[in-house]
């Protein structure tokens, strides 16, 4: 019996469809077929750098497989977000992504080099953290209420360091500015470890860093606690107000970070990924170590993090739209 051309193509079409289909089921149900890298835009040695390597030891165990953590700092997270996609999209690299990279960096780098929405796709939600206003102990205020008289009646004079233009560690204080109309001047650094010993060393004479990198600074007196960016007192430093009482509004959940994965990564990849995660951010020896780094767990689907993306997208776009903030990458 004699085929058509056209039907042995259809035959052939199908069967390499077929095949395709089941190649990638089998990639699927062996994944991870070896070391997962989980890209982290900031430096070694600060929180999100901690969060990050505790996640990889203890999803590493539950997938059986080696979760290695790289630290690509700079350019407010572009370079590391460009790096992993640059990688298939089949789950062996992943990008922790906070609310800096796949929101603030859209107000900073115009065009941004990749598209938070388009080019990423959720694993899981993971922490969310206060941060704290901090002073230089030499600086000429030990309240908020003196730093905001001196930033008033000397615009310019005071400098404030950040973990890089457009970090959330640099916005706050933008909104802060905005806020009460005073004037400073902003010192980016490549992370925050380097901003925090800026200020420490009196180069720079204010940060808004996260709680648990400033609280051993802190406690050591290298650093005055001015206000604590988030919902509520910490029990650590009590007599320190919340940015609210203080005045401030719209500062109190903005640290939130999560995991990503390039778009066209399969579902069930994804969905394994998120599964292991819960099961992490629920285990009490996690949550205790997550507490003592002065973070909050942040369970969730695999859809919650875009859905934070588009979430704060709006509410920063209402806060800082109009600043000029752009860097070109």
């Amino acid at each position: 019996m004699k085929f058509s051309l056209s039907f042995k193509s259809f035959v052939a079409g199908a069967f390499a469809a077929a095949t395709a289909v089941s190649a990638s089921a089998q990639g699927e149900a062996s994944y991870p077929s070896r070391p997962i890298r989980l890209v982290v835009s900031q430096q070694a040695g600060g929180s999100t750098d901690s969060i990050a390597r505790l996640w990889a030891e203890h999803v590493g165990k539950q997938l059986n497989a080696n979760v290695v953590v790289e630290n690509k700092p700079g350019a407010g997270g572009a370079i590391a977000a460009q790096y992993v996609l640059g990688q298939p999209a089949d789950g062996h690299t992943l990008f922790l992504a906070g609310v800096s990279q796949m929101v603030l960096n859209k107000f900073v780098y115009k065009p941004l080099a990749y598209s938070p929405e388009k080019d990423f796709v959720g694993v899981t939600t993971l922490t969310t953290v206060p941060f704290v206003l901090v002073a230089n102990p030499n600086a000429k205020f030990r309240t908020y209420k003196e730093f905001a008289a001196a930033a008033k009646s000397a615009p310019g004079s005071i400098s404030f360091a950040s973990s890089g233009n457009g970090n959330s560690t640099h916005l706050v204080v933008e909104m802060l500015m905005k806020q009460t109309g005073v004037k400073m001047v902003h010192v980016p650094f490549r992370g925050e470890p380097d901003g925090v010993m800026a200020t420490v060393g009196g180069t720079t004479q204010l940060m808004a860093p996260v709680f648990s990198t400033a609280l051993p600074q802190i406690k050591q007196g290298k650093l005055v606690p001015l206000a604590l960016i988030g919902e509520k007192r910490s029990p650590e430093l009590p007599d320190v107000p919340t940015a609210a009482e203080v005045g401030l509004s719209g500062l109190d959940n903005i640290g939130w970070s999560g995991i990503a994965a390039r778009t066209g990564t399969s579902t069930q990849i994804i969905e394994k990924l998120n599964a292991a995660s819960q099961v992490f951010l629920k285990d009490p020896a996690v949550v205790q170590k997550l507490q003592s780094l002065q973070v909050l767990p942040m369970p969730g689907a695999s859809g919650e993090l875009m859905r934070l993306t588009v979430r704060d997208t709006a509410k920063w776009q209402q806060a800082i739209g109009d600043l000029d903030l752009n860097v070109k990458q």
